[in-house]
């Protein structure tokens, strides 16, 4: 059963090519105290943590008792643009779906996947970068709401209503399309994604951390009975990571 929901749920992807000799990058700013402490700030203290069993209130504590730990850790990787694979591991729980007949299909389980809280931490900061390095470039539409900072559902409610009673006053007919998609963070694909950061010009540091968060992961698979080993993650980006929506925006 463990293969068999790991072959369902984490489709095979096109191999990973390993990122060349990790070298700094001599333009990257400075990690500043004050944006691992931003990033922090964002986390939940009620969020499960992943393989490590480490609560995000363990590393706020940390950082508020000594900021230069978490600092670091983390500075030399956003200087090589390099997420490690002993951050991309995760646990995926099992969950039945209420009121599946037979739980003979993998399609008759949800799964909930946990990161390394450490990991989301990492995560945040290159995800607040880009974000900034992306709308300089022009590689976000500027009408894009969801998955942003600053912007949500409720801006998107104001700009359709906005919309639609100013064509209505000249007594013009209105019409919306709304497409439901499937499987986006499944759907991240490293090659594609490498060319458009690389023609956007975006930030080398960034363009090799995203390329090396998209290869190298592994799950395990927590149901009853299951062998509790990891296996090799073979598709897009991670569920419960904060930078997957973007990267599939992107």
């Amino acid at each position: 059963m463990n293969n068999v929901l790991l072959d369902h749920i984490f489709p095979p992807k096109e191999p990973f090519s390993p990122p060349p000799r990790l070298r700094p990058h001599k333009a990257t700013p400075p990690l500043p105290t004050a944006e691992v402490a931003a990033a922090l700030s964002k986390c939940s203290w009620t969020s499960a943590p992943g393989p490590d069993g480490i609560p995000y209130s363990t590393w706020k504590q940390v950082n508020q008792i000594n900021p230069s730990i978490l600092l670091r850790i983390l500075a030399p990787l956003v200087l090589l643009g390099y997420d490690p694979a002993s951050l991309k591991s995760s646990n995926g729980m099992g969950l039945d779906k209420p009121g599946t007949p037979s739980y003979e299909s993998p399609s008759s389980f949800r799964i909930i996947v946990l990161i390394r809280t450490f990991s989301k931490i990492l995560e945040r900061v290159i995800s607040a970068r880009l974000v900034a390095a992306a709308r300089l470039r022009g590689l976000l539409h500027p009408n894009q709401c969801g998955s942003l900072a600053g912007l949500s559902t409720y801006d998107v409610c104001l700009t359709l209503t906005n919309d639609v009673k100013t064509l209505q006053r000249p007594c013009l007919k209105v019409s919306c399309l709304f497409l439901d998609i499937n499987a986006w963070f499944d759907n991240v694909n490293n090659n594609p994604l490498t060319c458009i950061l690389r023609e956007g010009e975006i930030p080398p540091y960034q363009l090799y951390w995203v390329s090396s968060f998209l290869g190298e992961e592994s799950s395990t698979l927590i149901f009853q009975a299951a062998p509790g080993t990891p296996a090799p993650v073979k598709v897009g980006a991670q569920q419960a990571s904060p930078i997957s929506p973007l990267l599939f925006l992107l």
